[in-house]
């Protein structure tokens, strides 16, 4: 065996140690409790909400990284997962953002910071009832619309 080909067997073999051992890898590590799945636009829409201490696994490494989707807040209660993905069930990338209508009326605009497999924001459902939640994503210049809620009832 040529010196070319052990190189690219290496190759081959540590990505593929990789996908097995780093979360970031593998599409379906979905994190959180699911709230709901849907189908959208020809995209697979997976929403899970995560608690502290899930999040804190997610977002491991990027400590010291300032990104949208993170809040300084000491009330932050949970983090909104939305994994996406498309044609042929591989995860895409685009740009997503949350409208959240808290039950008494106020609204939250956030956008999501990359998660393994998905996109993520930091939210505050503290209060007792229904939360409205709006989606859009913009992905390869396509616009997807999407809304769900979810009740919090303790």
């Amino acid at each position: 065996m040529n010196t070319k080909m052990r190189k690219m067997m290496a190759v081959i073999a540590l990505t593929l140690l990789a996908a097995f051992i780093h979360p970031a890898f593998a599409e379906d590590q979905y994190k959180g409790v699911m709230i709901t799945e849907k189908s959208v636009g020809g995209y697979s829409l997976r929403y899970s909400l995560l608690n502290l201490e899930e999040r804190k696994e997610v977002v491991k490494g990027m400590g010291g990284m300032i990104m949208q989707g993170m809040s300084g807040s000491p009330d932050v209660t949970n983090h909104l997962a939305l994994y996406i993905k498309g044609a042929g069930g591989k995860a895409v990338s685009g740009k997503i953002g949350f409208n959240i209508t808290n039950p008494d009326g106020t609204v939250f605009k956030t956008l999501t910071m990359g998660l393994p497999g998905g996109y993520g924001a930091d939210v505050i459902f503290k209060a007792k009832g229904i939360y409205k939640i709006q989606m859009k994503a913009v992905i390869d210049g396509k616009t997807i619309n999407d809304e769900i809620t979810y009740e919090v009832k303790e």
